[in-house]
C-alpha cells in the first residue's frame, strides 16, 4: 500500500459527510443528519457497548467492534444510502453485491488489508461474530435514538420506524439494549 492508495480512499469516503441518509429525506426531514454522522454514533454506542461487555466478563474483541463499525458503511461512498422501502424492489443480495464489488475497488491499492477490512465488513453484514452482532443492533438503536429525536423536533411522519421488525432485529441479545429501547419507548411516549 501506498500514500496515494491512503489519500485516494480518504477523499472518497469525505462524501459520507455530505450525503444523507435517504429515509429521512423520504419523510421530509430536509436538514437530515449525514451518513458520516451515522457512523460516528454507531461507532460510539458500539464502543460503550463492546465496554459494558468487557466489564461483565462476556468475550468480545473491542478493536474487532470498533474496526467493524468504522466500515460498516463504507460502500455508501459509492453506492449511496439506500433506504427501506427500496429493499421491496432491490433485493438484499443485489444490495450487498454492488457494495461488495465497490469495496472491492475501493480497497484496490490496501494489498493484504484490502481483504482483511472486506472480510470485516461480511462478518457484518452476515452477522457471523459476536463482534458483528453488536454493531449491527448498535446500528439499529442508532437509528431508534435518531428516530426519536426528529420526532421531538416535531417530524410526524416517523410512526413506521417503531413498527418495523427489522430496526429490532438482535436487540434481544442484550439486556442493555433493551434497557435503552424501553427507555426510547418511554420518552416517546412523554412527548405526547
Amino acid at each position: 500500500m501506498n500514500a496515494q492508495a491512503v489519500l485516494d480512499f480518504i477523499e472518497e469516503i469525505g462524501v459520507l459527510k455530505n450525503l444523507p441518509r435517504t429515509g429521512w429525506r423520504f419523510r421530509g426531514i430536509k436538514d437530515a443528519e449525514s451518513i458520516a454522522d451515522h457512523c460516528y454514533r454507531v461507532s460510539l454506542l458500539s464502543m460503550i457497548l463492546a465496554d459494558v461487555l468487557t466489564e461483565q466478563d462476556v468475550p468480545i474483541d473491542v478493536e474487532k467492534v470498533m474496526r467493524i463499525a468504522l466500515l460498516h458503511e463504507v460502500a455508501e461512498a459509492r453506492i449511496g444510502d439506500l433506504p427501506f422501502p427500496a429493499l421491496e424492489y432491490i433485493p438484499e443480495a443485489v444490495k450487498e453485491a454492488g457494495e461488495h464489488a465497490a469495496l472491492e475497488s475501493m480497497f484496490k491499492g490496501f494489498g493484504v488489508l484490502q481483504q482483511k477490512y472486506i472480510q470485516l465488513w461480511e462478518e457484518f453484514e452476515k452477522a457471523t461474530s459476536i463482534e458483528a452482532k453488536l454493531v449491527r443492533a448498535a446500528d439499529k438503536l442508532e437509528l431508534m435514538i435518531q428516530v426519536l429525536e426528529y420526532e421531538k423536533l416535531g417530524y410526524k411522519s416517523l410512526d413506521k420506524f417503531w413498527t418495523n421488525p427489522w430496526n429490532y432485529r438482535r436487540f434481544d441479545d442484550s439486556p442493555l439494549i433493551q434497557e435503552i429501547m424501553n427507555l426510547l419507548y418511554q420518552r416517546r411516549k412523554d412527548l405526547a
